[in-house]
């Protein structure tokens, strides 16, 4: 009986992480895309970022209330690009509205560990501010909130789901705004 409950533990457990997994791609591909529609000359009208900005903050949310781990990132990420000014346009607006009615609407507390890991996301997005050529790499790859994490996870603060969110959630933003970057130049 106890072999059947720890397989069916292992498959709830595999089959939350491969939801978050596809779930943190297609956030990191929105966010990009809303991103893009608003900075970049895509020749598409700046209001398609605002649907991008609702679904991706609305899959945030619902990821957010569902699993801790996003709780804590997106938490993070969202607050540190706040304070940082990086929310700056109607696609961002729309997305940081959606992520807030779920949450609060679910009565969400956050940790105190929020905090700390906006302060990785803020201290990320200072490389478009901060220029110091030795920290050139840790900019452009944005290392901080990585390394940050993965401190968090040593420390057993973040669970592994956590880990894997963000490296999925990173990969698809850097794969999308790549494609992006193509699409503007066969434009």
């Amino acid at each position: 009986m106890t072999e059947i409950y720890l397989l069916y533990e292992i498959s709830i457990w595999c089959v939350q992480s491969i939801t978050l997994l596809i779930l943190g791609c297609l956030v990191g591909s929105l966010i990009k895309l809303a991103d893009d529609i608003s900075d970049k000359n895509l020749r598409i009208n700046r209001l398609f970022a605002i649907p991008f900005g609702i679904i991706y903050g609305s899959l945030m949310g619902y990821m957010m209330i569902a699993d801790i781990d996003a709780a804590l990132i997106f938490g993070g990420i969202s607050l540190g690009c706040l304070v940082s000014g990086k929310i700056n346009s109607n696609g961002h607006y729309f997305g940081l509205a959606a992520i807030l009615a779920i949450v609060f609407f679910n009565g969400i507390k956050l940790s105190p560990l929020v905090f700390m890991i906006a302060a990785f996301a803020f201290f990320d997005e200072m490389g478009e501010i901060i220029k110091i050529s030795s920290m050139h790499l840790v900019f452009k790859y944005r290392l901080f909130l990585k390394i940050g994490l993965f401190l968090l996870f040593i420390l057993d603060l973040i669970g592994f789901n956590g880990v894997l969110l963000l490296f999925a959630f990173d990969f698809a933003y850097i794969l999308t705004g790549r494609l992006d970057s193509r699409l503007v130049h066969e434009i």
